[in-house]
């Protein structure tokens, strides 16, 4: 991940500043020896900080255009077009000001309205309750009730209908409905009031009995937590390969290996105003940012969180980020600061470099120690790049400043050389979270790169051009399964891009040692694998029977008439009749995973797919085709569980 796109305003500013500078003032740029330094030399040259000439700005707010965009929603909804008056309705709401509290809560209750017709319910509820934080008008305030009633009757809490039917009849007395319109709701409200009690007795004895089955039901499942890594998992070091995972037990495929949150984590600008800025989760229905309307929320916790800490700095910056051509990295290696006080670093300055692995290890997700001593290739970088990540960090930190972050001035060059350490470290480490985007519910679909997190376990684990795992994103958090057999002892190895099976040696080692500054020494490397394409179909690769004595691999054509091989290595015979037919068992196998994952029966497609691939694994070595197929099926199946949205919804 590089710091800037090209067609940003700062590639500019950068030729331009690196230009001005004449060599003797470079060079004793590139003299320096830390990050501090280098951060204090650049933002000395205050002809640059004040060329930037940054100011915060809240743009997309108006009522002007709030109000357009209310007319559009209500003719929508007059003529029952639910969904399109619930996204002119959205967008009125992102777009009236902080100031307009009344107007936004009438938005909110019309909003409510259109989920209410689309039956999402708890939605329309959350929106009915927030209208009544915002001083919502009494005179309509039966509208809101009437339609918390009719909520809470469709979700079949008779109780707390009952309720609200109540409220409506009492705020029917404040409306200035004409008498025989506020007659008939009356009316309409105290049949429910009558019928009512009876639904909330048999409620309650049903209540009490669903409660007992859920217990028991609780008491069965396995609860998948928040955070988790496998017990088997553990993180050897070595000179030539850093720290990467190993496994001290066999591990089968679509084994969970490790579920992480992350450190940090950004949007991209293009999915800002549909993702969660917090938890990165998409959203139909956001919460808007009280000042400006470059983010959305998916929750009130969401929205809390972000502006208790980041966003609070961010706010009104963010535009300024995307039109510098600033990377995701920028906005993730600032956030980074953000997400925590001056004070906080301040205090762990001393620490920084004082921790062992072990003890880093056992830190939690959101410490900075956690991150800090990631691989940053310092030793290895040029000047030049110094200067340019050096830049960067100055415009963030101008953001910083004119944001009110920190108090304590002469921490800011402290601040400033974490900023440049930062952008360093997510070069190498951070990962690009995805989703699955669907045209149509029909559409094969592509995995979307929509923002990046920093996760600190799973920066640890090394390159194979044939990884060991896949993984998949929901919101936020990183989850890493198993795509086939690991013996214990083994390297547990991702992919940082290029797999075997689609891009020949030559140019995943070229990508990788420009990108990631090391030669890859994975076995399809060694081996020089060929493409999927380039894979022999004529040809089978038996296991020697051997076993663990022999690694031998026996190239047998498939139109082969003797059924016991000798192997040339160990002079063992081995018996391929059987491993013929597992390739029969696996076929039908393959089938039936295939018709499976079409249907949408993922889990039962998955337990297809792994019995395959053990079946496989036990006479089989790859490069294979059948083997890389059911690999590729595997991992088609656990994107399914992942972030995924299709853009045209089937008709019923």
């Amino acid at each position: 991940m590089e710091i800037y796109h090209k067609d940003g305003t700062f590639p500019r500013y950068c030729d331009a500043v690196r230009k001005s500078l004449d060599p003797n003032k470079f060079n004793e740029f590139a003299q320096l020896t830390s990050n501090e330094e280098r951060f204090r030399f650049v933002s000395g040259l205050r002809s640059i900080v004040d060329e930037l000439q940054l100011k915060r700005e809240y743009n997309g707010k108006g009522m002007e255009q709030a109000v357009a965009l209310k007319t559009l929603g209500n003719k929508a909804f007059q003529a029952e077009r639910w969904n399109e008056a619930l996204v002119f309705y959205n967008k009125c709401y992102l777009s009236t000001p902080k100031e307009n509290v009344q107007e936004k809560s009438i938005i909110l209750a019309n909003r409510s309205a259109a989920l209410y017709h689309l039956e999402k319910y708890d939605l329309a509820l959350r929106d009915i309750q927030r209208a009544l934080d915002n001083q919502y008008p009494s005179q309509m305030m039966y509208k809101l009730t009437e339609r918390k009633a009719r909520c809470y009757l469709a979700k079949k809490d008779y109780e707390a209908a009952l309720e609200c039917f109540k409220a409506t009849v009492t705020a029917l007395d404040d409306s200035n409905l004409p008498l025989e319109r506020r007659q008939k709701l009356e009316c309409d409200a105290q049949i429910m009031i009558n019928v009512l009690p009876k639904s909330v007795e048999t409620e309650a004895k049903n209540r009490k009995k669903a409660s007992t089955k859920a217990a028991q039901l609780a008491s069965q499942s396995v609860k998948v937590p928040e955070h988790f890594v496998e017990q088997a998992l553990w993180f050897d070091e070595t000179p030539d390969e850093g720290r990467f995972a190993r496994t001290s037990a066999d591990l089968k495929p679509n084994t969970i290996l490790l579920l992480e949150r992350p450190h940090v984590s950004a949007l991209l600008e293009d999915y800002s105003l549909d993702h969660c800025t917090h938890c990165l989760k998409r959203v139909s229905v956001p919460i808007a940012c009280p000042l400006c309307a470059d983010v959305v929320f998916c929750s009130d916790e969401c929205e809390a969180k972000a502006n208790g800490t980041y966003h609070r700095y961010e706010c009104g910056f963010l535009p300024i980020l995307w039109g510098s051509g600033a990377s995701i990295t920028c906005h993730m290696a600032l956030r980074m600061i953000t997400q925590k006080s001056e004070e906080y670093f301040v205090k762990l300055k001393p620490e920084l470099t004082a921790l062992t692995n072990e003890q880093i290890d056992k830190l939690p997700i959101d410490d900075y120690r956690k991150v800090y001593k990631l691989v940053t290739h310092e030793s290895s970088r040029t000047p030049e790049d110094f200067f340019q990540r050096t830049l960067m960090a100055t415009l963030l930190n101008v953001c910083l400043t004119l944001g009110g972050y920190g108090s304590c001035p002469q921490e800011q060059h402290f601040i400033g050389g974490l900023l440049v350490h930062n952008l360093q470290l997510l070069q190498f480490n951070a990962h690009e979270v995805s989703e699955m985007i669907r045209e149509t519910p029909d559409d094969i679909g592509n995995s979307t790169f929509i923002g990046g997190g920093l996760y600190p376990t799973l920066a640890l684990f090394n390159h194979s051009c044939d990884p060991g795992v896949t993984r998949y994103y929901r919101g936020n958090q990183v989850c890493v399964r198993t795509v086939k057999n690991i013996a214990a002892g083994a390297m547990v190895a991702e992919n940082y891009g290029p797999l075997f099976t689609q891009v020949r040696r030559d140019e995943r080692r070229d990508t990788l040692l420009n990108q990631y500054r090391f030669t890859c020494q994975c076995v399809p490397c060694v081996e020089n694998w060929p493409l999927f394409t380039e894979m022999d179909p004529s040809i089978i690769r038996f296991r020697c029977d051997g076993g663990k004595i022999c690694s031998n691999v026996l190239k047998i054509p498939a139109a082969v008439n003797d059924f016991m091989v000798k192997c040339t290595e160990c002079g063992e015979h081995t018996n391929i009749m059987k491993g013929l037919k597992s390739l029969q068992d696996t076929d039908m196998l393959f089938k039936s995973a295939t018709r499976l994952h079409s249907s949408g029966e993922y889990e039962a497609a998955l337990r297809k797919y792994v019995e395959m691939m053990e079946t496989m694994s036990e006479v089989l070595v790859p490069p294979y085709r059948d083997y890389h197929l059911c690999q590729q099926g595997l991992r088609a199946c656990m994107l399914e569980f992942g972030n995924r949205f299709t853009k045209a919804v089937a008709k019923k």
